[in-house]
């Protein structure tokens, strides 16, 4: 939110609280995209024993705190995050976990 808008609201009488949320994102590679970290980490767990492990996709994990007027309008900058610069939507895909912080 920016001074302006703020202002804005205060001059309005209609001051809205932002709400603290904190969102948990997963980036993967998409299931048709090699991965060969993950291959060469599915070999070493092999190599240590672990036979059961019948592959691996390796990722990335990012948790966002941020600020918003409600859930929803979190959610769609957490999905506007991820699309334009968490995850590269050509080879990638994406989910994420919003919780409302106290």
């Amino acid at each position: 939110m920016t001074k302006k808008s703020e202002k804005k609201q205060k001059k309005n009488g209609a001051e809205t609280a932002e709400k603290q949320f904190l969102a948990r994102v997963y980036v993967s590679l998409k299931p048709t995209v090699n991965d060969p970290e993950g291959i060469t980490i599915a070999n070493a767990l092999g190599s240590l024993g672990f036979g059961a492990v019948e592959g691996v996709r390796s990722g990335r994990y990012f948790q966002v705190a941020l600020h918003a007027p409600d859930a929803k309008a979190a959610a769609e900058q957490v999905d506007q995050m991820c699309s334009r610069l968490l995850a590269n939507p050509v080879i990638e895909q994406y989910e994420f976990e919003l919780e409302k912080r106290k």
